[in-house]
């Protein structure tokens, strides 16, 4: 009977250890199964856009064509309607990558939030504009002294309103502002309640479409007394990767940007395909991604111009106190990563 219930301890102390062994090989295939999900996950490099062409197109093409997974990336585009986030996403760790403005770039350097702007993307100053409403004339730059102009309060546009005023002498002062986002500008110009507004796409086209004709732009003056090409705003697009991402990833980094530049080449190339591409992806009509997209200036050449528009937003900024303290360029951004990419793209120091 003793040697029976010692047998029998045996079997059960077996069959004990057997179960153990099972369950705990079963959760180390659990917890494996758990750490290469997230490493998955973690290997995807999550980027942030906008759904607008200016934006966005080169982040567009550079995944519906392949360019990232030619440089063996895995990337998963977020496009979202505005850049309002950014800071946030990027803080939080949500985001490796944003796709912005410069203004946005000294936003979140102006608030303590640690992002690397890595590359100029697009000069977008053709797109903001001063139109004006249906049957007004104007013979000279002097009329605008006096009209109502709807423009958002603090927007870039107003600088390229500013640097024509001073150009063209004048008075800025004289000039009756009324504070209104795009939408409200473009039913306002259509009543006849404002005298023209100071807009960007695809306000711009709307209001073309509505009866009202372009004065000037950034990069354009229709003006009668000034016509033709002109510096009055250079409005970036960039990229920009967390400060994280950009330390423990530089590879990466250099990688996504070869993926961009490509982009970057196909847009300039093929003008109608990319605005095709972009235009499915964003939902508008093509015709309106090529009007856009043509008035661009695509290129991730770092030069004198970019840099200046670096200081001039930076200075606006502060102007309207959006902004207590302009950051220095450098302070927030780095050419680094581009020139491996392409030493010809470094055109000036930062």
């Amino acid at each position: 009977m003793k040697s029976f219930m010692k047998r029998k301890s045996f079997v059960l102390v077996a069959v004990l250890l057997l179960v153990i062994s099972v369950f705990t090989a079963g959760c180390s295939s659990s917890s494996t199964k758990s750490e290469n999900s997230s490493s998955n996950k973690s290997n995807v490099i999550q980027a942030y856009g906008e759904l607008d062409p200016q934006v966005s197109g080169q982040q567009i093409i550079a995944q519906e064509k392949g360019y990232f997974k030619e440089e063996g990336l895995a990337v998963k585009n977020h496009l979202m309607a505005g850049p309002d986030q950014n800071a946030s996403l990027i803080s939080s760790g949500s985001a490796q990558v944003i796709f912005g403005s410069i203004y946005n770039n000294i936003s979140v350097a102006a608030n303590g939030v640690n992002a690397k702007l890595i590359a100029p993307l697009a000069n977008a100053g053709n797109t903001q504009s001063v139109v004006a409403r249906k049957g007004l004339k104007i013979k000279s730059a002097k009329d605008l002294e006096n009209l109502k102009i709807g423009a958002t309060t603090g927007s870039g546009v107003i600088i390229a309103i500013q640097s024509m005023c001073k150009e063209l002498g004048v008075d800025y002062n004289k000039i009756k502002f009324v504070n209104l986002q795009a939408a409200d500008q473009l039913t306002a110009l259509e009543k006849g309640n404002v005298d023209a507004i100071a807009v960007w796409e695809p306000w711009v086209g709307k209001a073309v479409a509505a009866g009202g004709k372009i004065l000037f732009t950034g990069k354009k003056s229709y003006l009668p007394d000034k016509q033709g090409d002109v510096n009055w705003l250079n409005f970036y697009m960039t990229v920009a990767v967390s400060d994280t991402f950009y330390k423990e990833h530089p590879d990466q980094a250099v990688k996504f940007l070869r993926a961009l530049n490509k982009a970057t080449a196909f847009i300039n190339e093929h003008p109608d395909e990319a605005a095709e591409i972009v235009a499915k992806k964003i939902k508008i009509s093509t015709s309106d991604a090529k009007r856009i997209m043509a008035k661009n200036n695509y290129s991730m050449a770092w030069n004198k111009d970019f840099t200046d528009s670096a200081s001039v937003m930076g200075n606006f900024m502060k102007a309207n106190k959006n902004i207590k303290e302009v950051p220095a360029l450098n302070s927030y951004s780095s050419t680094s990563l581009l020139k491996k990419v392409g030493n010809k793209l470094i055109e000036v120091n930062e």
